[in-house]
């Protein structure tokens, strides 16, 4: 026997699609909001409002985490950051769709999504 979606019922598969999409949206941010270190890298994102080198998102971000200069860090923990940078965090930001990486031009730009997910987070 099949069924076929008419009237109420396919607007209920409408809407219940809707909502899984949005809570799945939602889960993703806050998976991403959870994490400090990406916190920190959609703050300088969206500090340089522009595509910004993967090392010099760490050095932001290593600058942040320490509230030191750079020149105050051990280049082994900004180096560690780097490394989290690309092989985690930056892919996780890529995954929600709140930020992109050029890895041809070693280059994070924060996208749309992200700079309102910024904007409503107080």
């Amino acid at each position: 026997m099949s069924h076929t979606l008419t009237g109420g019922d396919a607007d209920d598969a409408q809407t219940d699609a809707r909502d899984a999409a949005r809570e799945d949206t939602l889960d993703a941010y806050f998976t991403v909001l959870s994490n400090q270190r990406r916190r920190l890298a959609l703050d300088c994102l969206q500090e340089y409002e522009t595509p910004i080198a993967l090392a010099d998102l760490a050095d932001e971000v290593a600058v942040r985490e320490y509230d030191s200069p750079v020149t105050e860090i051990p280049a082994e923990e900004v180096k560690e950051i780097y490394v989290s940078l690309y092989h985690v965090h930056v892919p996780r930001l890529e995954d929600a769709g709140l930020a992109e990486y050029d890895q041809e031009n070693d280059l994070v730009t924060l996208l749309e999504d992200g700079q309102e997910l910024i904007e409503a987070v107080p």
